[in-house]
């Protein structure tokens, strides 16, 4: 069991609370620490008239992926802040014909610096996360999200 304030628990909490859509196609947190954030979701709930991967929810689960780790993230820095996607783009590699999961690709020190700095210096930033959907051993989507972060008031 994990001890971390702001592990799988709490993300699962934030996920369920704060989007509808989370719990409908079942996504649960697999792990979320400072090594990563992995979520899992059943192809049963995501599948379409093929049988595959819906491509909607493939976007879906890689855009909460990526919120959830960024939300993680500012929590852990007791940093109050909103984060919402601003930008984003997909890339599908393969068809998915199995549960599948999203794995959140660390960003480069340097990059989560800036927008630590940004956040201090204008009360707002923005910082771009990686994630791959991957069923099995094989990367069927890469996703790349610019998020956006502004301090609540207060």
């Amino acid at each position: 069991m994990s001890t971390d304030p702001f592990g799988a628990i709490y993300l699962q909490r934030r996920l369920s609370s704060e989007f509808a859509l989370a719990d409908h196609i079942g996504v649960r947190v697999e792990t979320a620490d400072d090594t990563g954030l992995v979520l899992h979701a059943p192809l049963a709930a995501n599948a379409n008239y093929k049988g595959t991967a819906f491509g909607g929810s493939l976007f879906s689960v890689s855009v909460l992926a990526g919120w959830a780790w960024l939300t993680r993230y500012l929590a852990r820095e007791s940093c109050e802040a909103d984060v919402v996607i601003q930008e984003s783009r997909m890339q599908y590699l393969r068809p998915v014909c199995a549960d599948f999961r999203a794995h959140v690709c660390l960003p480069a020190d340097v990059d989560v610096a800036n927008f630590r700095r940004m956040l201090r210096r204008a009360a707002r930033g923005r910082l771009g996360v990686h994630v791959e959907i991957r069923a099995g051993d094989s990367v069927a989507t890469r996703f790349e999200g610019l998020y956006a972060a502004a301090m609540r008031p207060g």
